[in-house]
């Protein structure tokens, strides 16, 4: 099966991204737990679009929680460099990883697009 447009270019994006975080992460232990389970994501969306093609919505929503993983298991969530939302609205501390892990939700929206159009619920609830 060939990519589309745009599932090329987040594809690519991502590999790009990924190949940049994994030279000298701030610790290979972080960068491999926080990047695994996003390796094995990338998988199921490879698997489950050979049945099922997402929205570039979707796939920009996946994009986004897979990058900013990705980025956060290179510095580890602490130390990203984050400093500007932090210094613009008086934070204490780096919430990095409160916006990272609010991203997981973003998956929310690929599932019911598969469940929509699978019908697999009752459309009168």
């Amino acid at each position: 099966m060939s990519l589309s447009r745009t599932q090329a270019l987040f594809f690519g994006a991502y590999l790009v991204l990924f190949a940049l975080c994994a030279l000298n992460p701030y610790d290979r232990s972080v960068w491999w737990a926080e990047n695994l389970p996003i390796m094995l994501l990338v998988g199921v969306i490879a698997w489950v679009q050979r049945v099922h093609s997402f929205s570039k919505l979707s796939y920009g929503m996946m994009f986004f929680l897979m990058a900013l993983h990705t980025v956060g298991g290179h510095y580890t969530f602490s130390r990203v460099p984050f400093d500007f939302v932090t210094e613009t609205f008086g934070f204490e501390r780096n919430h990095f990883d409160r916006v990272a892990h609010f991203t997981v939700g973003f998956y929310a929206y690929p599932l019911a697009e598969i469940i929509q159009r699978r019908k697999l619920v009752n459309t009168r609830w």
